[in-house]
């Protein structure tokens, strides 16, 4: 049951990134991030990524990561403070990510 419930999570991830905007996988992966490793007291994700790691894990070449994260910074969703990313309006990344 295990590996069937891991082939799933691995298609379904295969899927997301052939088919979603980048936006909306940055969206996904913070949201997901969040989930994973929750957030410090200061309101940021517990974990500290470079954008270059960002795009590993979305998918994305570091020059697209770094334009989308300006554009949810402008659209006031997330907030960053060097490698620390805080989450300001959830709901508005839920609706990117279809989540």
């Amino acid at each position: 049951m295990f590996y069937a419930d891991e082939l799933h999570t691995s298609e379904k991830k295969m899927r997301d990134l052939a088919l979603m905007s980048v936006k909306g996988r940055l969206a996904m992966a913070i949201l997901n991030l969040k989930d994973q490793f929750g957030l410090n007291e200061g309101g940021f994700l517990n974990l500290a990524l470079s954008r270059q790691d960002l795009a590993a894990y979305t998918g994305a070449t570091y020059e697209t990561v770094f334009r989308t994260m300006n554009e949810l910074l402008a659209e006031q969703l997330v907030v960053v403070a060097g490698k620390q990313i805080g989450i300001l309006n959830e709901a508005g990344l839920k609706e990117l990510s279809n989540k």
